[in-house]
């Protein structure tokens, strides 16, 4: 990958681990509250994206995913970095 497709990859793996980071901060307000007010704590989400299918996401399932997404997020930004600095070093 070059440069540009490399920060493009950033940028898209950047929406989602946002995307999965307000899941998990919804996932817990909801928990939270159904604890308050019905003493009730488990809490079910689905993915419908594979429709009819739909697939259970639980508080764990969303931290794995932020944990593999933030892996390679860094590897991500090692390869950036070592073409930024590949750049610069044949611009000396």
């Amino acid at each position: 990958m070059n440069l540009e497709e490399l920060v493009n990859e950033r940028n898209y793996i950047l929406g989602e681990l946002k995307a999965y980071e307000d899941l998990q901060v919804a996932m817990e307000k909801i928990k939270r509250f159904n604890m308050e007010n019905f003493t009730e704590t488990t809490i079910k989400v689905y993915d419908t994206s594979n429709d009819p299918e739909m697939e259970e996401i639980t508080e764990s399932v969303v931290a794995v995913k932020i944990d593999e997404l933030t892996d390679y997020l860094l590897r991500i930004s090692e390869n950036i970095n070592r073409l930024k600095l590949g750049e610069n070093t044949e611009t000396s």
